[in-house]
C-alpha cells in the first residue's frame, strides 16, 4: 500500500496566516489555498484541475483562469481590454492586415 502524501501548511496569499495541515482554504479569509485550474469537470468535459504556482494568472497546463485569478487575489499581465503588445495583436508583416498595391 502506497504511503500518502502529507500536505504542509500553505501561508495564505491573502493575510499570510499559515494553514493547518490539510486546509483548502484560509480558516482566517475565506481564501483558496492552492491555485488550480478554475476549469470545473461537467457533464460534457472532463476539467483540468491542475495546480499553478502561486503567482499565475491562467493555467499552465490548458490557459483557463486560475482560482487566485477568479478571486481577485492575483492579476494578470494583461487584464481583459488592455492593450497588448503587437506581437499579440498580429501587427507583423504578412498577419492580417495587407498593404494596398
Amino acid at each position: 500500500m502506497a504511503a500518502k502524501a502529507k500536505s504542509e501548511p500553505i501561508q495564505c496569499i491573502r493575510c499570510a496566516r499559515i494553514s493547518k495541515e490539510g486546509d483548502r482554504f484560509c480558516a482566517n479569509c475565506g481564501a483558496p489555498l492552492q491555485n488550480r485550474c478554475f476549469d470545473e469537470p461537467g457533464p460534457l468535459k472532463k476539467g483540468c484541475r491542475f495546480v499553478n504556482e502561486p503567482t499565475a494568472a491562467y493555467c499552465a497546463k490548458c490557459g483557463e483562469p486560475t482560482l487566485f485569478h477568479i478571486h481577485g487575489l492575483i492579476q494578470p499581465a494583461y487584464p481583459p481590454g488592455a492593450n497588448k503588445p503587437a506581437m499579440f495583436g498580429m501587427n507583423w508583416p504578412g498577419f492580417g492586415h495587407r498593404k494596398e498595391s
